[in-house]
């Protein structure tokens, strides 16, 4: 027989053996996580679409954790809200796009404190948010849920649901999910600018080509067809003279003179539009005053400028995209609005903003009729002139009602806007 004390020397060494395999199952299986995520990390760089790479985010995270499902909800920062972008399990696709309080849930609670939470009942918990849970239509039982932060800023979180085989998730768990989510947050980070900038890429492409079309456009039904006329009266003068009528080529001599001179006027007026000197050398209110001469020379309706207070040079960002939002404006009174005047009006209010207005006497329109119009067309003007107003951290607004006229008002903070201060990226 085997003494008692060296079979209670076995049965310990018996559990130190199991206990080491069991140690070794947890490295094998926390080393093969640890790859699964190198290879999820690798391959999120090579994504381009941000759909795309959110699916693989998510597919991989319920994957990693052993999930029964999950979703990856990205903050929209202005509303205040998370967004639901993916959803994986259940009958949750009905949920994708839809939106909660950002400080709601489980997933606000991470959002808002920016650490990793387990809940394993959250029936028990006073955290959680059953509407979604109910409009998920799949029962959560434990949630593992870890933010997304990009240089120390909150964009959303990443949580599962449910481990499969009613198992508890682990700290393990939530290590390998804070792994993927730092991954992932940076390449979702990437992923949206590279999409902002193609947006910005089309925006340019399809402003330069609308710039170009109005180009051409204002030299055909301009200096074009002034100077045509202007060969014609010359063809005239040169047969009057050949016929001896001095007279009558002196007079149409005087014709081509005066077309000669308004074709220089309307010449001169397409170079300052597109790049006015005195606005980069002397400033805005000198451009203005330049700008409403030109116009003065060459509309069919009369312009007034109206400077109610002393004005600052602004930074040259600011000063263009002023500049560029009353052309527009001015340029819509000219194709729509069949007014007799306009009024370019600037001012600044006691409280610090600048605030411009362009305002005409013509047929006027149904705003929230022109608003939808614009937004099913893309208007690049519209969108424009708001784009500018956006970039000085201003606001733009259209006031018209049919047979009164326009107008549209530019109001913009003059400190952060003021020479010296460094301007916001231009918006061509």
């Amino acid at each position: 027989m085997i003494p008692a004390q060296n079979g209670q020397e076995v049965d310990a060494l018996r559990r130190e053996v199991e206990r080491l395999q069991q140690c070794n199952r947890s490295v094998g299986e926390r080393l093969s996580a640890l790859q699964v995520v190198q290879r999820i990390a690798h391959s999120l760089v090579s994504e381009g679409s941000l759909d795309e790479l959110l699916e693989k985010i998510l597919g991989c995270a319920v994957q990693v954790a052993h999930a029964s499902a999950g979703a990856l909800l990205l903050l929209d920062r202005a509303a205040g809200e998370l967004v639901f972008e993916v959803i994986e399990g259940g009958a949750g696709a009905p949920l994708r796009k839809a939106r909660m309080p950002a400080d709601k849930g489980i997933a606000g609670w991470v959002v808002t404190h920016g650490k990793p939470l387990i809940v394993h009942d959250v029936t028990q918990d006073e955290r959680f948010y059953p509407r979604i849970s109910l409009e998920f239509n799949f029962p959560a039982r434990s949630i593992l849920c870890v933010p997304l932060i990009v240089r120390g800023s909150v964009i959303g979180a990443l949580e599962v649901l449910n481990k499969t085989g009613d198992a508890q998730f682990t700290v393990e768990d939530r290590d390998m999910l804070t792994i993927l989510a730092a991954q992932s947050a940076v390449a979702i980070e990437n992923a949206r600018l590279y999409q902002n900038l193609r947006e910005e890429h089309n925006r340019l492409v399809a402003v330069e080509a609308e710039v170009r079309h109005r180009l051409a456009r204002d030299i055909h039904d301009g200096p074009a067809q002034m100077l045509a006329s202007v060969i014609m009266n010359a063809h005239f003068v040169r047969e009057a003279l050949a016929r001896g009528s001095v007279e009558m080529a002196l007079r149409e001599m005087d014709e081509v003179l005066s077309l000669a001179e308004k074709a220089l006027r309307q010449i001169r007026t397409l170079l300052f539009n597109l790049r006015p000197v005195t606005l980069e050398m002397k400033g805005l209110v000198p451009a203005l005053e330049i700008y409403v001469n030109m116009l003065q020379q060459n509309e069919r309706f009369s312009v007034a400028l109206q400077i109610e207070n002393e004005i600052a040079r602004l930074n040259r960002e600011a000063e263009s995209a002023i500049f560029a939002v009353i052309q527009e404006a001015i340029s819509n009174v000219r194709k729509h609005a069949e007014a007799s005047q306009a009024i370019i009006r600037l001012a600044v209010t006691e409280e610090g903003y600048l605030e411009v207005s362009v305002r005409d006497d013509g047929v006027g329109f149904d705003p929230g009729a022109i608003s939808q119009s614009c937004a099913e067309r893309g208007s690049l003007g519209v969108l424009t002139m708001q784009e500018r107003a956006l970039s000085l951290q201003g606001s733009l607004s259209i006031h018209s009602r049919q047979g009164e006229g326009t107008e549209v008002q530019l109001r913009l903070p003059l400190a952060p806007n003021l020479a010296g201060v460094a301007g916001p990226s231009p918006v061509s």
